[in-house]
């Protein structure tokens, strides 16, 4: 059986995640795909050059706002008609998120939508707007919930880390611990880098993970760090331990403070040849979407701190760019960009769990062997236990990616987190097509509530600093994940 399919985005993302597994799925049926019509000539192009042939269809319309207007909304109904759609993909920028998921629901669609599940223009300086993300997550799940009164819909988010083998696992080992211990994870730092340098002038006018509409890295990869320390930690929780209330303040680095730690004067000396708009000091000071983001929460039960979480969440990092023209590059992996990320897990005294997944070399364009230090399959994980307490555990234990899930065809494969994406949508279409209940599903919308409940935070704290307020957030905790209840 395979699902008619709509995809809405044929951006970066699409192209090296969605797209190919299309061309070989066994589940899904590409049927129509749909974009912005200043996007026609590329998308055509790229489509022609895989062989892909389902038809695309293009709106003018590029208006942020929460609904398809009118004419949008009758075409892609008619879209539905004419070629039976079943599902939907939404990998559109952001800020077009909540409009199409809105939509797609109203449509009795399934829906796999990218992260976030939605942002806004100048988040990260609107408390009101910063705010808003939480109300927009509870209008889907809510309406979700509604549907599923009906009919029995899958409504997954693209966080994929849920579905990487090497966090799997990990999680299996905290509950392990939990349910010996009875303690929680008591502390989880996280670290996660783009090596995404982005040029002054890059910070003004690039529309790619623009910083230029007032958000930046949080609403991009800085939501899965965030997403994955949540999705670890909560599952060490006993009732008597569960999270009432949380505490959280952030710090966001932007574009003015990039710019204060390398200069104009440190650019020329560099790049002698760099052409230097006069106006980009000025410029850049307009510019607020956050470049790094570093934020300290506290879960809290009946007044007391049971988890600590450090997240931090950085562009501006090891790069291997060493060019100032990205006119023409892969402005989603490559232009330099490499990836590191680790984490740091205790679990009291009687667990820690060290993670680190370090790239040095941009996906397969380098000389290293793909499981070693620096290489796109490198992730490994260091487990300490208590064995005086717990005589039959192991004091140390190693595992990295090649005893975890070898990979066959290695010229093949572009990296751990692209599989465990893979991973995520076919989780999607097996939900689907085996009538799965929501409680069941890898990533259902339902179980992302306190993310998005951070996320929302995070921003808070940094627009109630941007207009000088204290950026300390508390809040009652919203959302549970109990398989028993969405909604607390």
């Amino acid at each position: 059986m395979k699902v008619n399919t709509l995809l809405i985005g044929v951006g970066y993302h699409a192209k090296r995640i969605y797209l190919p597994y299309i061309k070989s799925s066994e589940f899904c049926n590409l049927v129509a795909c749909w974009d912005l019509a200043s996007q026609k000539e590329k998308i055509e192009d790229f489509l022609g050059r895989i062989g892909v042939a389902s038809p695309c269809y293009y709106t003018k319309n590029n208006s942020i706002s929460d609904t398809l207007n009118k004419e949008e909304s009758s075409y892609l109904n008619e879209t539905i008609k004419r070629h039976k759609i079943e599902a939907v993909i939404i990998a559109t920028e952001p800020l077009a998120h909540f409009k199409y998921a809105k939509w797609a629901l109203d449509s009795n669609l399934h829906i796999l939508l990218d992260k976030p599940i939605s942002t806004g223009v100048d988040v990260s300086t609107s408390v009101n707007k910063a705010n808003k993300l939480f109300k927009d997550y509870t209008k889907l799940a809510e309406l979700y919930i509604e549907k599923n009164k009906k009919q029995n819909l899958v409504f997954s988010i693209q966080a994929q880390r849920r579905f990487h083998v090497g966090f799997q696992m990990i999680r299996q080992k905290i509950i392990e611990m939990a349910e010996i211990s009875d303690c929680p994870v008591t502390f989880i730092q996280t670290f996660h880098s783009d090596g995404q340098w982005t040029f002054p002038n890059e910070f003004i006018s690039q529309a790619y993970h623009p910083y230029n509409q007032g958000y930046g890295k949080m609403s991009h990869s800085g939501f899965h760090s965030l997403d994955i320390a949540i999705w670890l930690v909560e599952a060490s929780l006993k009732a008597d331990k569960k999270w009432d209330n949380l505490k959280l303040e952030t710090t966001f680095i932007r574009p003015r403070d990039i710019f204060a730690q390398f200069s104009k004067k440190d650019y020329l000396k560099i790049f002698p040849d760099m052409k230097w708009n006069s106006n980009i000091e000025q410029g850049i000071r307009k510019v607020t979407g956050e470049v790094d983001a570093f934020t300290h929460i506290s879960f809290l039960n009946g007044g007391n701190i049971i988890t600590s979480i450090n997240c931090n969440s950085l562009h501006n990092s090891f790069s291997r760019r060493g060019w100032f023209d990205s006119t023409g590059r892969d402005l989603y992996k490559g232009n330099g960009r490499v990836r590191q990320e680790s984490y740091i897990i205790e679990q009291g005294p009687f667990q820690s769990i060290i993670i680190n997944s370090l790239q040095s070399e941009e996906v397969q364009k380098g000389n290293l062997h793909p499981y070693e230090v620096g290489g796109e399959y490198h992730f490994d994980i260091h487990i300490f236990r208590n064995k005086t307490m717990f005589p039959e555990l192991q004091t140390y234990e190693y595992l990295n990616m090649r005893s975890l899930s070898p990979v066959n065809d290695l010229g093949y494969s572009r990296g751990h987190q692209e599989d465990a994406r893979r991973n995520c949508i076919m989780d999607f279409y097996k939900s689907i097509i085996k009538h799965v209940p929501p409680e069941n599903q890898g990533s259902n919308i339902l179980y992302h509530g306190l993310t998005a409940q951070i996320l929302s935070s995070i921003y808070v704290s940094a627009a109630k600093q941007y207009i000088g307020r204290s950026g300390m957030v508390n809040g009652k905790i919203k959302f549970r994940f109990n398989n028993k209840s969405y909604v607390q």
